[in-house]
């Protein structure tokens, strides 16, 4: 042993300092052997799942054994005990790690932590015929805060006392680190750490955690930071040369994935046996990434960012679960995504109360708006929810780190949700503008195709059929509004008059491929088509000027609007014009029956366009003047 050779050349004083790096290494082999145990047993009990071999956690808590990268492969249960290929071996090693780990803290303050101990390794399996049972390993592993005291429980809370322990040896605070036995070249590595750290830092507000603690040992510099009070939530990172490997554990795989998420703009290597469950009952994740610098320049900078980056790990589930009542799962995860990335975080939102804070703005500004089980999400729609959730984040981070009342930032949430709130009418709207874009590009093929190549008619009907598809697919989107929002179904007999008049002229197009049309009779049907195009500019304008219109709207801005409405009952009226003096020539000058029937449909789907946008105008103009100006 280091300590004992120390001893006998004198060197007392770093005796301390030694077995506290020989414990924190005995840390490193028992979490391994551990896990090794824990997955030999799910593979002993499920073979047919893929089995990992653990063999870079194998390497990293230094035990030369490759043949341990078997052992989980080669489990198999005989009878009610599992096999796994060194486990007498394994166990003996779990029992002196543990001695090792607990002597420092024995050699100070045992306060009962010798019997402790000395029953827990009473209670290790024989392991006669590496054969163990799954109970026995379930009683060592597990560490959930509700079951019996285990070993894994143990070593957790040595950890703890060993950390405590290596702040109160620690030489020298180094930019907020606590650090002893640093080489002089791990100096601008912990600073570089620690920039990145304290950068970021703020943004975990009350939260305790992000201490620091960094020695060099085994010929690397070791760097370990708390992350909070979970005690399976532990990051710890070597540096050797020019490569940083990350070793993380976490109770929340979907945490651990979003960890690994943060990383993904440098090439980390994560290996897919890295995340498994490790401990029963409560179980744990472990995953181990690498990070190759290109120079030592690289290096310093992936260190900063790395540290940066762990502010946005404490209380992340707790945060993602407060989000529920608000976001689908994608976009929760988008959200804390794109507010680590704008260092904005979580954890403001969190302290001005987090789904209450929201909540109680729910309750002040929607008033029927939302129902019972009603998510804020099927309510404003995903992109405005999402939008609005980020205004929350940034107002309560940017509010906490200015000093701004509290009652100043639930203000300015309320507000803006209420904005949100009363946009639904806007956003209505817009998607009826959207439908009668398509109406306009459907009407413009029916004109021009009258003047075209008629080569091309079968191309402009299959163009007009997608448009068609489209304008139904915003109907079902309003419909879809509208049951969230039932005070605004008006809008439902205003958008299926519309789409009646998209589904008249796709038809007109398709009957435009059926023949050539030729003769007199072709100038009046032209005639006809201009004044459908016209009419669906018109009522483009007219939802284009209902969005300007409010409860205080001004007379040039209610005059637009009802002068596009006027425009297109006149164009209604001239198109039934048009469609009668079509028909009379078409009886006079058709070539034939065939042409007869052509220009007669295709006129008649004209006319019924042109009347099902009156339609359509009028019912728009009633919920204005009485829903929007009067209400």
């Amino acid at each position: 042993m280091k300590t004992q050779i120390l001893a006998a050349i004198g060197e007392k004083e770093l005796q301390p300092a030694t077995a506290l790096n020989a414990a924190l290494a005995a840390n490193d082999r028992l979490k391994y052997a551990f896990s090794l145990l824990q997955m030999a047993l799910d593979h002993g009990e499920h073979p047919q799942q893929p089995a990992p071999t653990l063999k870079r956690e194998r390497i990293a808590c230094g035990i030369d054994d490759p043949e341990l990268d078997k052992v989980v492969a080669s489990a198999r249960m005989m009878g009610k005990s599992c096999h796994v290929a060194s486990a007498a071996s394994t166990v003996a090693r779990i029992a002196d790690d543990m001695r090792l780990m607990a002597a420092p803290v024995l050699a100070t303050n045992s306060n009962g932590m010798v019997a402790r101990l000395d029953t827990l390794l009473g209670t290790l399996p024989a392991a006669k015929d590496d054969l163990l049972d799954p109970a026995a390993i379930s009683a060592m592993t597990q560490v959930g805060h509700d079951r019996k005291d285990s070993l894994h429980r143990l070593v957790m809370d040595l950890h703890k006392r060993l950390n405590a322990m290596q702040t109160e040896l620690a030489e020298e605070n180094l930019d907020g680190a606590a650090v002893y036995n640093l080489a002089e070249a791990d100096r601008p590595l912990v600073a570089a750490f620690m920039s990145g750290l304290k950068r970021t830092a703020k943004l975990k507000f009350s939260h305790p955690g992000l201490a620091t603690t960094a020695t060099r040992t085994g010929g690397r510099l070791v760097i370990q930071n708390d992350l909070g009070t979970t005690d399976a939530h532990v990051i710890v990172i070597h540096v050797e040369e020019l490569a940083v490997s990350v070793t993380y554990t976490d109770v929340h795989p979907e945490r651990l994935a979003f960890f690994q998420d943060m990383l993904k703009s440098h090439a980390v290597t994560w290996e897919s046996d890295r995340t498994s469950v490790l401990a029963a009952g409560t179980p744990f994740y472990l995953a181990t990434g690498r990070y190759e610098a290109a120079d030592v320049d690289g290096r310093r900078a992936y260190l900063e960012f790395l540290a940066s980056r762990l502010v946005f790990l404490i209380d992340w589930n707790r945060a993602r679960k407060q989000l529920r009542g608000f976001l689908r799962a994608p976009d929760r995860i988008a959200l804390l995504r794109s507010e680590a990335d704008s260092e904005i975080g979580h954890r403001g939102f969190l302290e001005l109360g987090g789904a209450r804070l929201v909540n109680q703005a729910i309750e002040v500004t929607a008033g029927s708006s939302m129902h019972f089980g009603d998510r804020l999400c099927d309510v404003l729609g995903d992109a405005a929810a999402l939008e609005f959730l980020r205004f929350v984040f940034r107002t309560t981070t940017e509010g906490l780190l200015t000093e701004v009342s509290h009652g100043l930032i639930r203000d300015r949430i309320r507000v803006t949700l209420a904005t949100h709130f009363s946009n639904q009418e806007r956003q209505l709207l817009r998607l009826a503008g959207e439908h009668a874009g398509l109406i306009f590009e459907i009407a413009g093929s029916v004109r021009d195709g009258l003047q075209a190549d008629p080569d091309h008619a079968d191309k402009r009907a299959r163009r007009a059929g997608r448009f068609e598809h489209d304008a139904d697919q915003l109907v079902q989107a309003v419909r879809e509004a509208v049951r969230r929002r039932p005070e605004y179904a008006a809008f439902i007999p205003l958008l299926e008059r519309a789409d009646d008049a998209a589904n008249e002229l796709e038809a007109a197009n398709f009957l435009l491929g059926l023949d050539a049309l030729r003769g007199t009779p072709l100038e009046p049907l032209q005639i006809l088509a201009e004044l459908l195009a016209e009419a669906s500019q018109e009522w483009i304008k007219a939802l284009g000027h209902a969005t300007q219109i409010g409860r205080a709207a001004t007379e040039a801005e209610t005059e637009d609007f009802l002068t596009a409405i006027d425009r297109i009952t006149a164009l209604e009226h001239q198109a039934d014009d048009a469609e009668r003096t079509l028909a009379a020539t078409a009886v006079q000058h058709a070539q034939d029956f065939r042409q007869l029937h052509l220009f007669t449909a295709i006129g008649s789907k004209l006319e019924a366009a042109a009347n099902a946008l009156k339609h359509a105008s009028i019912t728009l103009r009633e919920h204005v003047l009485e829903d929007v100006i009067d209400g």
